[in-house]
């Protein structure tokens, strides 16, 4: 949502509010994701060390909000460059000619163009969704006290030497989903796009 919206707004306005818009999304880009993730999420679940029940909801949170924060940038700069080729087409230019609003423009003429992209860039970002998951819990800022890939490699790492299967398993797991997301997001991006199918 924060990605398409953002990605909307940069697009179709001109002058400086585009070039504030897309100095952010630069600026987003341009930090280090685990670094800054390893920063953040310590500060929101040290609010509620000493109440074990709610750190486990609060390790949650964290995590949602280190991914949200830095996961709708790809998309917001794909609607922009999208959107920069959308409204100079004949039926924007007729909904400004009519008066039509600029939010019945953006959200209704320009964004049912484009869920073939958004679609497919969403299905492509699953995988680095888990990714990131399964790293930063297994650094220990994700997700603690509920399964999670990340939790069970970092249990598992002791148990290398004695028991390999045990490590094994999640990591296999992990890379097992991940491949089939992205043949998931590939299938998706074949079925948008005409040109590749065979």
């Amino acid at each position: 949502m924060i990605g398409i919206t953002i990605g909307l707004l940069a697009g179709f306005s001109r002058g400086w509010l585009d070039r504030v818009i897309s100095f952010f999304i630069d600026v987003f880009l341009s930090l280090p994701f685990i670094l800054m993730a390893l920063a953040l999420a310590p500060i929101i679940t040290l609010r509620f060390a000493d109440q074990p029940q709610t750190l486990k909801y609060a390790n949650i949170i964290a995590l949602l909000c280190v991914l949200t924060l830095f996961g709708w940038m790809f998309l917001a700069r794909l609607i922009r460059g999208e959107v920069l080729s959308l409204r100079e087409r004949e039926f924007v230019q007729a909904a400004r000619v009519m008066g039509v609003p600029t939010r019945q423009i953006l959200f209704k003429e320009l964004l049912p163009n484009m869920v073939a992209p958004i679609v497919v860039s969403i299905s492509l970002g699953l995988p680095a969704f888990v990714a990131a998951e399964a790293g930063l819990s297994y650094l220990g800022i994700g997700v603690i006290g509920v399964p999670s890939w990340g939790q069970t490699v970092n249990k598992a790492v002791p148990y290398f030497d004695t028991y390999p299967l045990y490590l094994y398993a999640p990591v296999l797991g992990i890379f097992l989903l991940v491949v089939a997301l992205n043949l998931l997001g590939d299938a998706i991006r074949d079925a948008f796009d005409p040109k590749t199918r065979r």
